[in-house]
């Protein structure tokens, strides 16, 4: 019997994103949306799930969620329905139905604990597709993109935590001709149980959130209220915040004065986006009423950039962000271990795409000088890192390339861009005099004196160790890492992640996984009327030298060492309006 919807399905997979189907063959257009990103992301439709890793049987969202999927079960027995529970990531977490025969067949098809049914995995199938979607939907028979699940029908919801982010799926699945269009009502009515629970669990403390966000949950500006462990958004607001960013901004609240400035205001320039909040203080309870206004009147996502406390934004519904030029040289200068090498790939971001060539300065070293400037006129991108490992002849050296790719680039006859990292404190004199010219794009500083970077920098390792972003971190596990000093910076930084994302079970990062002398860390102290002076001075005398250390330890007349350790005891902020 012919079945136009599989093969439309087969269709779009042989002919690509180019057919035109819309509309056609009675295809919903939410699946055929989700059949295009199945494409799109080279999934397979006749592999199998993948059992991705055992489960979190202590997550928040399982301990929530048990209690209902067993009082479901006894109410849905003798009705061939199956009760799936996964989490952010896709991953089946629980799995409950009083039929054994019904629990072999779902076996076969590997539709059981522990295995990964996120959409970009195995394709269009409810309990990814509505993790994706943010929607309640039905998928059955051939609707689904996997050849093996064309037999199921499953009714799925997202499930959302109380500061309205996806954290998870429900599901009610059934053999195709089991299917009852009621499957989708009966998931609804789980899903609104286990978001209860979850609400439930939350700490007295919410209550005063909960108050002065009922003041602000229907305006149309994007607002958020919240305090260092829960955070409440508006819908025009949901896009503005996430784990990073809430602690980020938490971060800089506790660092501004409120008792001389009542109201904080952020402004992002390259973002057009300003950001304001008051302190709301209730008892003991502290929390904040935050207000995003987009200057541009664009839709954006707010993101922690690396290094010296700036925020950057990447355009909604996953677009990359604008392109923008750079110019002849992109330069980076901080100490190392700082993240500069991770700043420059976002300063990247978005940028044409051209190959990039990458060269480490080493002390007694020579670099390939004639490699590095042919590259350059070849229209490729170069990367020198840790200039300061320069001597005095390659120093030279620089110079040399440095000027003519300037010269070269002036007169229109080069388009690429020459990347440094660069320390000018440990730098030779030679080098900078050479770099002292050139405006760096940004400055990064070691973790302990920018704790407000770090949620930036987890999510760019993050990235990187763990390309399927099968995880997340909580908010209670970022804060206690702003909290900890970071002697190792970067390095360390990445290691504690790492070793996270390579040991837990569940999909989110918790505080409980992170090593026992960063859970324990001590909470930063505010600064007294004698440090906020001393901070001040510092922070104009940076400013009156480019951020140069040793000629402002000269107009403080203090030792440049004596600068560096207080620089690290006051914490010193590092946003691009102090510096």
């Amino acid at each position: 019997m012919n079945d136009p919807i599989r093969e439309a399905r087969d269709r779009l997979i042989h002919e690509g994103l180019q057919s035109a189907l819309r509309g056609v063959h009675g295809v919903p257009e939410l699946v055929e949306r989700s059949w295009r990103r199945s494409v799109g992301n080279a999934v397979e439709s006749s592999k199998p799930p993948k059992f991705r890793e055992e489960i979190d049987l202590e997550s928040v969202l399982r301990r929530a969620a048990v209690p209902v999927l067993e009082h479901w079960q006894n109410q849905l027995a003798d009705t061939g329905t199956t009760l799936f529970l996964s989490d952010r990531g896709g991953q089946i977490v629980a799995r409950r139905s009083s039929d054994p025969g019904e629990l072999h067949r779902l076996d076969r098809v590997h539709a059981a604990e522990g295995f990964d049914y996120s959409e970009d995995s195995i394709g269009t199938n409810a309990l990814g597709t509505s993790l994706v979607e943010a929607v309640p939907l039905f998928i059955k028979g051939s609707e689904h993109f996997s050849d093996a699940l064309m037999v199921n029908a499953c009714a799925a919801a997202p499930l959302f935590a109380p500061n309205g982010l996806v954290v998870g799926s429900i599901a009610l699945g059934s053999s195709r001709e089991a299917a009852n269009p009621m499957m989708l009502s009966m998931v609804k009515e789980v899903g609104r149980q286990i978001e209860s629970r979850l609400r439930s669990s939350s700490r007295p403390q919410d209550l005063a959130l909960a108050l002065s966000f009922m003041r602000y949950s229907s305006a149309a500006r994007p607002t958020v209220v919240m305090d260092q462990e829960t955070v409440l958004a508006n819908t025009p607001g949901i896009p503005y915040v996430t784990v990073a960013t809430h602690v980020m901004l938490w971060e800089l609240f506790r660092s501004h004065d409120w008792s001389r400035r009542p109201h904080f205001s952020y402004e992002i320039e390259a973002a057009a986006l300003e950001v304001t909040a008051r302190r709301v203080t209730d008892a003991a309870h502290e929390h904040y009423i935050v207000h995003f206004t987009d200057m541009a009147s664009s839709a954006q996502i707010l993101s922690v950039t690396p290094g010296s406390g700036t925020t950057s934004f990447n355009a909604a519904a996953g677009l990359p962000p604008a392109r923008r030029t750079i110019g002849a040289v992109g330069l980076v200068e901080g100490p190392r271990g700082s993240g500069r090498s991770m700043r420059i790939q976002r300063l990247r971001r978005g940028l044409p795409v051209v190959l990039r060539d990458d060269f480490v300065a080493a002390a007694g070293e020579d670099l390939p000088w004639d490699k590095i400037n042919s590259s350059l006129g070849n229209g490729r991108d170069v990367l020198i890192r840790r200039c300061e490992e320069l001597g005095p002849d390659g120093a030279l050296k620089f110079s040399d390339v440095l000027k003519k790719h300037q010269q070269t680039w002036a007169v229109g006859m080069r388009s690429s861009t020459l990347w440094i990292t660069v320390s000018m404190d440990a730098a030779v004199p030679a080098l900078r005099s050479v770099v002292r010219d050139l405006k760096p794009l940004e400055r990064t500083f070691a973790l302990d004196a920018a704790p407000e970077t770090i949620p930036g920098l987890v999510k760019d390792i993050l990235e990187t160790v763990d390309a399927e972003a099968r995880h997340t971190i909580s908010p209670a596990a970022l804060h206690a890492m702003t909290r900890w000093n970071w002697p190792g910076n970067i390095v360390e930084l990445k290691q504690v992640v790492t070793s996270a994302v390579q040991q837990i079970h569940g999909s989110v990062i918790e505080r409980r996984h992170l090593p026992s002398h960063i859970q324990m860390a001590a909470p930063r102290k505010k600064l007294g009327m004698i440090e906020s002076a001393e901070r001040d001075a510092i922070v104009k005398a940076l400013a009156a030298t480019g951020g140069n250390k040793s000629e402002a330890a000269e107009i403080l007349g203090i030792g440049r060492t004596t600068l560096y350790r207080r620089i690290r005891q006051l914490h010193l902020e590092t946003d691009e309006k102090s510096i």
